[in-house]
């Protein structure tokens, strides 16, 4: 659950849609994200776009900062239709010096252009398809 929580700041952070202060959270001490330096962000940030905008289903995009040492990799899992919306779910890997963190995120394009995530990719059960 902690893991969990970790990743989707650091999913939060990475989209821009919110702050761990406005989230009220502080678990971003036990992620590699913490490590990030203001490079890594600016890298991980394009690459994340790119999948999104560009990425093709299984298709993995990395990003490597040869100065920090910090890498990370999205890759698109699938894309759906929600109410009329443009959908992607994305597994998101971070890696700085021993810590790493991955999840499955969707995000959805929004008017406007931008795409912000919805949370966890909801998880499979034998209720649901």
């Amino acid at each position: 659950m902690i893991a969990g929580i970790r990743n989707l700041i650091g999913v939060f952070l990475l989209v821009g849609a919110t702050s761990v202060q406005a989230l009220g959270l502080h678990l971003l001490e036990f992620s590699p994200a913490k490590y990030f330096t203001v490079e890594d962000w600016a890298m991980a940030k394009e690459t994340a776009q790119k999948a999104l905008k560009q990425g093709k289903v299984g298709e993995v995009l990395t990003w490597q900062n040869p100065a920090s040492g910090h890498k990370g990799s999205y890759t698109v899992l699938k894309r759906v239709e929600m109410d009329t919306q443009t959908c992607q779910d994305l597994n998101i890997k971070h890696v700085a010096g021993d810590l790493s963190g991955s999840g499955n995120y969707r995000f959805c394009l929004m008017d406007g252009g931008k795409w912000k995530t919805t949370g966890r990719v909801p998880m499979k059960n034998k209720f649901t398809n």
